[in-house]
């Protein structure tokens, strides 16, 4: 039986229920400045790091889109909703958090949004503390769906990638995982899985709970 000693975790959409809101805060967004956002187009961009996330706005949204008054009104929106204590660490998410510390299995964030910013989502939902390390999209050259941020992240814990479990809920995440060979369970949250994620190597789990309870289960094989 193969034994996991490291969970390595995506933030937005895993940890945390940010996707919609943030999804939410794009189409508003750019609504106030007279475009539209399409669910279908937002999931193109899903779980890109910050260079590559703005060439796909632009080449989504064409040379007319106003990219700086874009991110300014996006910012006011989110800054409102945090203020609000709409950002919550998802369900089963801090109970497993808190077992792996407990069983002292080394655990790391490893998110292509800027670490700054993580750090910051991540001490908003109280979960920063739990965490060995926190790698985001800027600590790599290369981001997902290159392997690049799975392979350091897993360096940082000293775990051997293939000796890792990762958590994700994008294409581009899982895709980034299997690359770097780590073992990963994908939490699909604003669209379904396509054919393509199917033939990965990849458990498909229906909420966070049902990750938390596999992650468990695979962990304490091993302890």
């Amino acid at each position: 039986m193969k034994i996991f000693r490291g969970v390595v975790f995506d933030m937005d959409g895993v940890l945390v229920n940010s996707e919609p809101m943030i999804r939410a805060c794009a189409q508003e967004a750019a609504a106030e400045l007279g475009f539209l956002i399409s669910d279908a187009t937002y999931v193109t961009w899903m779980g890109l790091p910050s260079v590559q996330l703005d060439d796909a706005i632009r080449r989504s949204m064409g040379a007319t889109f106003p990219m700086e008054d874009f991110y300014e009104e996006y910012r006011k929106r989110w800054g409102r909703k945090v203020e609000s204590g709409k950002l919550l660490a998802n369900p089963g998410i801090e109970t497993l958090l808190g077992l792996l510390k407990k069983e002292s299995v080394p655990i790391a964030v490893a998110t292509s949004t800027v670490r700054e910013h993580a750090i910051e989502t991540l001490r908003t939902t109280n979960l920063l503390t739990y965490f060995d390390t926190i790698v985001g999209g800027d600590n790599v050259q290369n981001g997902k769906p290159a392997p690049d941020i799975y392979r350091y992240a897993a360096g940082k814990i000293n775990v051997p990638t293939n000796q890792c479990i990762a958590l994700e809920d994008s294409e581009i995440g899982v895709k980034s995982a299997v690359s770097a060979g780590l073992h990963v369970i994908m939490i699909p949250d604003l669209v379904a899985p396509n054919s393509d994620v199917r033939k990965l190597p990849a458990h498909i789990v229906a909420s966070t709970v049902d990750a938390a309870d596999l992650v468990l289960e695979l962990i304490t094989c091993g302890i």
